[in-house]
């Protein structure tokens, strides 16, 4: 099994409290990316993703609204040495799609469902 670090998406894309939502989501469409994280004095406050965007289109609701109330919150992070099976059982506890991932507090990436289910793919069928 890996660990986290082997798997993350660094350099995560990250906006500042009070960042309006429709601002968020032309960014995340413009660098082509799910989730951005949201943080207040430096430190993480929580994540914004595509899922959240969507609801808030689908409740007909104003998208020129602060990203912080539709973040999730508390922040869900993980520290990059955990393994693979910690972020799964986060994953089905949390019923979250991205986790922040951490080291010595500070934040390096995003690992996201997917790239489990594909890390565990390529392990049984091989590599590329």
């Amino acid at each position: 099994m890996s660990k986290i670090s082997h798997i993350l998406l660094p350099n995560p894309v990250v906006v500042p409290t009070g960042t309006k939502l429709n601002e968020a989501a032309r960014l995340m469409n413009k660098t082509k990316i799910s989730c951005v994280l949201v943080s207040r004095n430096h430190s993480l406050a929580g994540i914004v993703s595509v899922e959240d965007i969507m609801h808030i289109v689908a409740e007909r609701a104003d998208m020129d609204i602060a990203v912080d109330r539709v973040m999730h919150f508390p922040e869900l992070t993980i520290d990059s040495q955990k393994w693979l099976s910690d972020a799964i059982t986060m994953f089905e506890r949390c019923k979250a799609s991205h986790i922040a991932v951490v080291e010595h507090g500070g934040k390096v990436g995003i690992i996201r469902g997917d790239d489990i289910l594909h890390t565990y793919r390529f392990d049984k069928e091989g590599s590329c």
